[in-house]
C-alpha cells in the first residue's frame, strides 16, 4: 500500500516538475495560447451567426430592391414609420399596383386551370 501511494507521488512530482519547466521556458506564450483558444472558441459561433444573418440580410435587401424596382412606374408610396404613427391612414396607399394586378391575374388563372381540369 505503501509503495503504490509512493509511486503515486513520485510520479506527481515528475509531471509537476514537468510543467513547470514548460512553464519557464515557453513563458507567457502558453497563458496568451490559452487566451487565444478561448477567444476562438467564444467568437467561433457568434462569427458563423454574423455571418449567416447577414447573408439573409443581404438577400432580403436585394429582394426589396428589385420590388421597388419593378414597382417604380406605380403610385407606391412607403411612408416612413413616423409618420404612419401619425397618419395610420395613409397606409391605403402603400398598395403595390402592379404585383396585386399580377396576382389577381395569376389567381384568376390558375382557378380556371382548376376548373378546366375538373370537368374534363
Amino acid at each position: 500500500m505503501l509503495v503504490k501511494l509512493k509511486n503515486i507521488i513520485a510520479k506527481g512530482v515528475w509531471q509537476s516538475l514537468a510543467l513547470v519547466i514548460v512553464f519557464f521556458i515557453a513563458g507567457p506564450e502558453i497563458m496568451l495560447g490559452l487566451e487565444m483558444m478561448a477567444m476562438v472558441e467564444f467568437l467561433g459561433a457568434s462569427t458563423f451567426v454574423l455571418v449567416y444573418t447577414s447573408v439573409i440580410k443581404l438577400f432580403i435587401f436585394k429582394l426589396i430592391n428589385k420590388f421597388k424596382r419593378f414597382e417604380r412606374y406605380s403610385m407606391l408610396f412607403l411612408p416612413p414609420l413616423s409618420v404612419l404613427k401619425k397618419m395610420p391612414s395613409i397606409v391605403i396607399h402603400a398598395i403595390p399596383e402592379r404585383t396585386l394586378v399580377l396576382l389577381f391575374l395569376g389567381s384568376l388563372v390558375t382557378v380556371m386551370l382548376l376548373n378546366y381540369r375538373l370537368f374534363i
